[in-house]
């Protein structure tokens, strides 16, 4: 069973101005997010890779199938 996670959400201009309305309203800050990535199936070496970055940068980093 593959799981989906969210991405950032693609959203038109009159949609983003009601995010932006509701940011404004409740003083907070907001992001869209929508169904629809998979995280990638790592080797072992790749992962190693992206934890060698992940410390080097300070961050955690979620890698998804293309």
């Amino acid at each position: 069973m593959e799981e989906s996670f969210l991405r950032v959400a693609t959203l038109d201009e009159t949609e983003v101005a009601m995010i932006r309305a509701l940011e404004a309203a409740t003083g907070k800050h907001i992001m869209a997010f929508e169904p629809g990535l998979q995280i990638a199936d790592l080797n072992e070496e790749q992962l190693q890779q992206v934890r060698s970055v992940e410390e080097t940068l300070g961050v955690t980093l979620l890698v998804f199938e293309p």
